[in-house]
Order: structure tokens, then sequence, then C-alpha cells
């Protein structure tokens, strides 16, 4: 119960509902009639509630478009981070990552998007799979691995999740700015820039020490299935000698 508790909190409220909440938000607001909603993001709350929650209907269509969202969210996450530990050895090796912290603070949501438009050049399907690293992990060190999944992957999914919702948030501010200036408060844009910056870099910082450790793990199962040998007996005679 306590794992089910876990997982629909985590995993589904935070990671999936959560930011898809978010960027139907800022679809509604930025389609809504902006002549009588107030601006700012105080508008943004008004002019969602007042459409989606006036009746149940529209309340459930609300949680089945911002739960789909959020599986279209977590789908562009998991393939950008395929995409980019196929060209490299990890993610969090790659050029970007090694750069300045200040650096990546301010130009993260640049990087974002050229992450994404970085995917129309992959040569196939395959390339943008992950290789995941269960299969490589003894069944003695399962718990082990069970206990990185619920300490990193939900959070790490809940940062990373979000952060792709607020960039959609920062450019639909944008668009605003320029069709209705005035509407939306250009303070308002600037912080969700870097708060869209900031829950990027703490997603991969807790994906990246998931994949790290999950890594380390599967290097302890292989060492630890290779087969004994007695001193100057090689592993066929070993073999031979099990059999007999």
């Amino acid at each position: 119960m306590k794992d089910f508790i876990s997982k629909a909190t985590f995993g589904f409220l935070m990671a999936q509902l959560l930011p898809g909440a978010v960027v139907v938000f800022a679809f509604t607001c930025l389609f809504s009639d902006s002549g009588s909603q107030p601006s700012g993001l105080g508008g943004l709350i008004v002019c969602t509630g007042e459409w989606w929650f006036e009746s149940t209907f529209r309340t459930i269509l609300f949680l089945f478009v911002a739960t789909s969202i959020g599986m279209l969210v977590h789908a562009l996450n998991w393939t950008v981070l395929a995409w980019l530990e196929h060209n490299y050895k990890s993610s969090r090796e790659s050029f970007w990552h090694k750069r300045f912290i200040l650096l990546q603070v301010f130009l993260s949501p640049v990087k974002m998007l050229l992450e994404i438009l970085w995917l129309l050049v992959a040569p196939d399907i395959d390339s943008l799979t992950m290789e995941e690293n269960i299969h490589k992990i003894a069944d003695n060190h399962m718990d082990q691995f069970s206990f990185l999944q619920d300490f990193y992957l939900y959070f790490g999914q809940f940062y990373a999740h979000t952060a792709y919702a607020l960039l959609t948030t920062t450019v639909l501010s944008l668009v605003c700015q320029i069709t209705r200036p005035g509407h939306t408060p250009f303070t308002l844009t600037i912080g969700l820039y870097f708060l869209t910056s900031l829950f990027f870099l703490l997603g991969r910082v807790q994906l990246g020490s998931l994949f790290k450790a999950e890594r380390a793990l599967s290097n302890k199962s292989s060492k630890g299935n290779q087969p004994t040998t007695v001193r100057g007996q090689s592993n066929s005679e070993g073999r031979e000698n099990d059999r007999e």
C-alpha cells in the first residue's frame, strides 16, 4: 500500500499530471479572451478555472488532457536522453554539461530547444531507444536497484517533465508578449525562463545520479557473476572439473 501511494503521488500526480496541467494552463491562458480576463499569473489561474472547472465533464476532460500531455512529455524526455546517450557515453558527459553551471543556468532553456530539434537528424528509431540496465543486474542486487529507482527516478522525472512544461509556458508567454502587449508582465516571462533552467538542471542531476548508480551496480553484478578458477587452471579446465 505504501509503495502504491508513493508511485501514485510522485510517479503520476507530480511527474505526469502536474506538468501536463501546467501546459494546459498556459495554452488556456493564451487562447482566452484577453478583454475579459485579468493579466499576469492571476489571469492564468482565473481563466483556467472558469473554463475547465465550471462543470464535471470539463473537469474530467481537463484531467484526461493533462495526463495525456504529461505522458507525451515523459516520452519526449526519455527520447532526448536516449539520443544523448547514443552520441555520448551518458547525457551528463555531453560537452554542454561539462560547462560552468552559471552558463548552463543562463542558457539551459535554449539548450532544451536545441536538443529537441536535434532529434530530427536521428538516423533511425534504434538510435532513439534507451539501453536499460535491468537485465545486467544480478538477482541478489535487485533490492538495491529498486531502492535507486524509488530514491531518484520519480524525483528526476518530476523535475525533468516540469522543466519541459515550463519551457512550453515560457515560449507561450513570449508569444503573449508579442500578440498582447501588457497582458502578461515581462517579469513573469523572465521568472519562467530561469525556473525552467532550474528544473532542467535538477532533473539532469537526479537522473544522472540514477544512471551513474545503476551502472556501478551493473558492473558489480557482472564481476560477481564471473566464474572462479583455481590458480594455474584455465576456465575451460575449471568447467570440465565442475561437470565431473
